[in-house]
């Protein structure tokens, strides 16, 4: 087989095809992509996997991800191999996955061989995994190569609802939405029905002096029982009387703590100025338990934090002291790729024993992607975002270190999908 002799619906490059590279397309009721790997040779794998660009298959977006070395629980010499379902939606799907030499498919994987088995993928990321997927060492896959391209071929069918075509339906008749949150926003900094008056007052050194000297101040108005939902221990904190004496908070800057009263009572903020006071809007979030808005400021800082050699150590520290276990795997992701400089560069004296497994989960999802293990209660080889997103579905905490994220689903899993 030569690369222009193939007839898919689709072909997706990773690396530069090679001059005689071209594609079909064909149109039936199974689809089938040609995932090709140009240079496989060549391919940089210091991630330990190589990943193809995003494709559409059966209306979805997937991604194939090739583990040459194989992963950590892969047997010794196995290629690995697995197919990442990248929309935000359910499928049921027969697949199979095959490896094109020049004159025959040299390895497949079916996923059913039967017609009423379907395999279902779950949204955002879910992958399905064969980590042995190719016996013995790549010599198998080096025979396989076309022009030095490694030709992986897809096809899938989804399942149908079998449902015959109807009519469509009628226009939904109108129906306003529930007005409770606009109401109770709307409740925001009210004077006359507010049962607790906040003064928060920040302070900063005198530019000539040591003493400290008042910056700001702000008084606000708020409800007890608004509190006591939303933000746990500021609720705690402030506690009503006959009269409103006033609930004196100190060192909080008056607009930080605007911020978070406007959370709690259902506000949105603003992702510019969530982005500029992310450190300090974690700091009140994790400080008086409005848990929403600090993983907000926690995935804003994140998106665009700037993680070098030399502040790695303060940001590992400081993700560590807040509880801010995006941040953390963040940082170790770092450590993991950078993990020579690191021994040269940094001492881990005063860092906490508790990272330890931190750090562990870190390389093993560094040998294969967040997701990418066959069994779906394997929560330990699972990414921080996806821990959550789980005990958000079971209706349990999310603000939590992942050791405390894995005990608690663990202790409420089933033998079912979760």
């Amino acid at each position: 087989m030569s690369l222009t002799e193939a007839a898919h619906i689709a072909v997706v490059d990773l690396g530069t095809p090679p001059a005689s590279g071209a594609n079909g397309i064909t149109a039936k009721e199974w689809e089938s992509v040609d995932v090709r790997f140009h240079g496989f040779r060549d391919l940089d794998t210091a991630r330990g996997h190589c990943i193809s660009s995003r494709f559409q298959c059966v209306g979805n977006v997937w991604e194939l991800r090739v583990f040459p070395r194989g992963g950590i629980r892969s047997e010794g010499g196995m290629v690995g191999i697995s197919l990442a379902h990248l929309d935000h939606n359910e499928i049921r799907v027969q697949f199979s996955i095959s490896i094109e030499g020049e004159n025959r498919k040299m390895h497949r994987y079916y996923s059913s061989q039967s017609q009423a088995t379907w395999t279902r993928f779950y949204s955002g990321g879910r992958c399905w995994n064969r980590r042995d997927f190719v016996s013995t060492s790549r010599t198998d896959i080096i025979n396989a190569l076309v022009d030095g391209t490694l030709v992986i071929e897809v096809r899938m069918c989804a399942k149908a609802d079998g449902s015959a075509p109807t009519e469509p339906a009628p226009p939904k008749p109108f129906v306003a939405e529930n007005p409770l949150p606009g109401l109770i926003i709307e409740k925001f900094m009210d004077e006359e029905s507010s049962d607790l008056m906040i003064e928060v007052t920040s302070t900063s050194e005198s530019a000539t002096t040591d003493t400290k000297k008042t910056n700001t101040s702000a008084t606000f108005h708020a409800h007890q029982f608004i509190l006591q939902q939303c933000a746990s221990a500021l609720g705690d904190l402030c506690k009503t009387g006959e009269d409103l004496t006033p609930v004196r908070i100190s060192d909080l800057g008056p607009e930080i703590f605007r911020h978070l009263l406007y959370y709690a009572y259902g506000g949105k903020i603003d992702d510019d100025e969530l982005k500029e006071s992310a450190k300090d809007i974690i700091d009140a979030a994790d400080k008086f338990g409005v848990v929403g808005l600090k993983l907000e400021a926690e995935a804003s800082y994140v998106s665009s934090m700037d993680v070098t050699i030399d502040n790695v150590m303060d940001n590992l520290l400081y993700a560590d002291a807040k509880n801010c276990a995006l941040m953390k795997e963040t940082v170790m992701d770092f450590l993991v790729k950078n993990r020579k400089e690191a021994w040269d560069k940094l001492s881990f004296v005063n860092a906490p024993g508790s990272l330890m497994k931190d750090l562990l989960a870190a390389i093993d999802m560094s040998s294969l992607n967040d997701n990418a293990g066959a069994d779906s209660n394997d929560f330990a080889s699972m990414g921080v975002c996806t821990l959550r997103k789980m005990l958000h579905e079971k209706g349990l905490p999310i603000d939590g270190s992942r050791e405390a994220m894995l005990t608690l689903l663990r202790e409420h899993s089933s033998n079912s999908d979760v």
